[in-house]
């Protein structure tokens, strides 16, 4: 019998793509005939394609999908060298991916640290005054706050990390799903999350812990999005520990997100789009259908 994992692969297929020179992940693509656009699915940190299997599903009939694995994430290689898993590098493969499969209009839908990469990924887009190549960017589980509590990760010791691992996942849970979360669905992300290398994770924490960093890549997603007048919509859950209703809130402001584009999911946590489909997925799917041609 196969693992939940294996069916996921099974179902997303295992497709591994040099995206820039020595420079590999896992890539997942469905083609829509008759359509021109494409949604770009980008995870958060720790996260992986598989987390918007729900959404690729929803919308592979009705429009081109590509996801992928950040290096050291999901199934994409994970090379014990952690220069190569810095903000920098990430956003510099998102840019390979965006260029490799980008159609004539292009939405994003990115969750936590992914939307970071994102908004970063429009700045550039802007610079190169090609910000008329995105129709829209549905950002899940966005606040204005950096993961301070982060900062603790990237100080510590990785063997110490690795040892602790199972003591802190009580305190993980807690703050990624709420009481309404399937339990086989968080035994799940647990035991894929349990790949993730510390060593990989110390870096993720010491680039999204730092607050003056963390405004300025907003502030740079702000000044793209503004410029180029892109739609834009922000779905946060009403348990995320990680990112309250009142970080996505004032992510929301900051950001001009306008009333009817700002969605709170009952009974969700940090993980909304595998916690509650069916709402995200409508929530996306409305997105697409007032935004994109």
């Amino acid at each position: 019998m196969l693992s939940p994992l294996e069916v996921e692969r099974n179902e997303l297929g295992y497709s591994v793509e040099e995206v820039r020179p020595g420079r590999s992940l896992r890539v997942v693509r469905r083609s829509c005939a008759g359509s021109d656009n494409c949604v770009f699915l980008v995870h958060g940190g720790g996260g992986r394609a598989g987390q918007f299997k729900h959404q690729i599903r929803a919308l592979e009939p009705e429009i081109n999908v590509v996801a992928f694995d950040f290096l050291g994430h999901g199934d994409s290689p994970s090379p014990k060298q952690p220069e190569l898993y810095t903000a920098d590098e990430h956003l510099e493969d998102l840019k390979a991916i965006y260029e490799q499969h980008k159609m004539q209009r292009n939405v994003f839908v990115c969750h936590c640290y992914g939307t970071i990469h994102t908004l970063r990924l429009l700045k550039w887009l802007s610079v190169e005054n090609r910000l008329s190549e995105v129709a829209g960017v549905v950002m899940l589980a966005i606040g204005t706050d950096a993961l301070t509590g982060a900062r603790f990760v990237s100080k510590v010791p990785t063997f110490i990390l690795e040892w602790a691992r199972p003591l802190a996942r009580s305190s993980s849970n807690a703050t990624l799903f709420t009481s309404m979360t399937e339990p086989a669905l968080i035994a799940f992300e647990n035991s894929i999350s349990d790949n993730n290398q510390m060593w990989m994770m110390k870096v993720l924490a010491a680039d999204c812990s730092d607050q003056a960093v963390w405004d300025r890549w907003l502030a740079e997603g702000k000044d793209a999005l503004s410029s180029g007048g892109i739609p834009r919509a922000i779905v946060c859950g009403d348990g995320d520990g990680v990112f309250p209703v009142s970080s996505c809130q004032n992510a929301k402001s900051f950001l001009d997100v306008r009333e009817e584009d700002f969605h709170v999911v009952t009974d969700a946590g940090h993980l909304a789009m595998l916690e509650k489909p069916v709402e995200v997925n409508r929530i996306v799917k409305e997105f697409l259908a007032a935004n994109v041609d």
